[in-house]
């Protein structure tokens, strides 16, 4: 389930968009929840008083003109797209984003939230999709959480510190399937036997993310990926990935996927 919208910034051409945006929009998605009912604020502590997986991932469109490296807004709005298998996540990050007009974002308050669109509900009857990335996916070492998983022949000559070192596409790919195996067990409950899991990465390039906490002002660079994901599973197993995204950070703005075949 998914749905689209357009937020209005009071004054969107003085609105300048950081490189670590996602964490923004990730903070006005927990001011949507603590909005979104008379139990909002109750249901916001409940999802992030541990560390526990939210059922959801998100993107964002935006319209910038570049200004002596500095990125600012072009237009009156941008575009805010939301995806989750949880229909009480979809509904209260709805009504809350209907009540946070005034909350600042990126330096302004925002004017309104309109212009939802509930997109039809997709459904898969096919073992085998083709997706692209509307955000970039992470791929966390499963050995080391620290640590994070590109092929080494995107990352030669580049330094991340927290990209793992003389790793190949298929150590990227048996990761992905690990996090896909217990997302099915988390969300539908069954164990999925990797066996019956094939991925393969296509046009796949390197997408580095500016990303850490607002709360703590903390920043990194991780190395995200980009591309299409081409993966043959059980509809229902697709139809999750689609719902909720894929690899890890699904929740801060990464790894959401569109279907092209």
């Amino acid at each position: 389930m998914r749905f689209s919208c357009k937020v209005f910034l009071e004054r969107p051409q003085q609105a300048v968009v950081p490189p670590d945006y996602r964490r923004y929009l990730l903070s006005m998605i927990k001011e949507a929840f603590k909005k979104s009912g008379s139990d909002g604020e109750d249901f916001f502590e409940n999802m992030y008083s541990g560390n526990t997986q939210k059922p959801f991932t998100f993107s964002a469109y935006f319209p910038i003109e570049s200004e002596n490296g500095v990125q600012r807004l072009k237009g009156e709005f941008f575009s805010f797209f939301f995806s989750t298998n949880d229909y009480e996540f979809l509904m209260r990050v709805y009504n809350g984003l209907n009540k946070v007009k005034d909350y600042v974002l990126f330096g302004q308050n925002i004017k309104e939230v309109k212009h939802f669109f509930l997109s039809p509900e997709r459904r898969f009857d096919k073992e085998t999709v083709t997706f692209k990335t509307l955000s970039p996916f992470l791929v966390r070492d499963t050995e080391d959480g620290d640590y994070y998983l590109v092929p080494q022949d995107l990352i030669d000559q580049k330094e991340f510190k927290y990209a793992k070192k003389g790793v190949s596409k298929d150590n990227v790919i048996d990761s992905l399937k690990k996090n896909i195996v217990s997302l099915v067990k988390r969300y539908l409950s069954f164990d999925y036997d990797e066996n019956n899991l094939m991925i393969t990465l296509e046009k796949i390039s390197l997408s580095p993310a500016k990303h850490g906490s607002k709360e703590s002002k903390f920043t990194m660079t991780l190395p995200a990926m980009k591309g299409f994901v081409r993966i043959q599973a059980y509809p229902e197993v697709l139809k999750l990935i689609y719902d909720i995204g894929i690899g890890a950070r699904r929740s801060e703005g990464f790894g959401m996927l569109e279907v092209v075949e």
